[in-house]
């Protein structure tokens, strides 16, 4: 049984407000290293016949999360995500934006410690 608030219910819920099919979702998981979510296990969480492990859960929701977030981030556009390989692609793009800034912050704050 699928239950309220679990992290099974809230993935099936993003992904269909979101628009992304299952299938495409398992192939970004699938790019991003996460076992166990597979397509078929992934559709058998969704019909609350078998809940996904603890572990994978987590890995998914941690994705699905960014995922979320790319879609913020692109507003007022919709972006389409019925192609898991372009999704990951955007995500990758994405991790290596926040790696910059946070390494340019890094450069400022020795820059600004040097300077005293």
């Amino acid at each position: 049984m699928l239950t309220t608030g679990s992290i099974d219910y809230r993935l099936n819920e993003g992904l269909q407000l979101r628009q992304m099919p299952v299938q495409e979702f398992a192939v970004v998981a699938h790019m991003n290293g996460i076992r166990n979510a597979s397509k078929s296990k992934l559709f058998e969480a969704f019909r609350g016949v078998k809940a996904l492990q603890n572990e994978t859960a987590i890995q998914l929701w941690a994705l699905w999360q960014e995922v979320e977030e790319l879609c913020q981030r692109s507003a007022p556009l919709i972006l389409d995500l019925s192609d898991g390989e372009q999704v990951y692609n955007w995500l990758v793009i994405q991790r290596k934006m926040k790696q910059t800034i946070k390494y340019d912050a890094a450069d400022v704050q020795e820059i600004l410690a040097d300077g005293k």
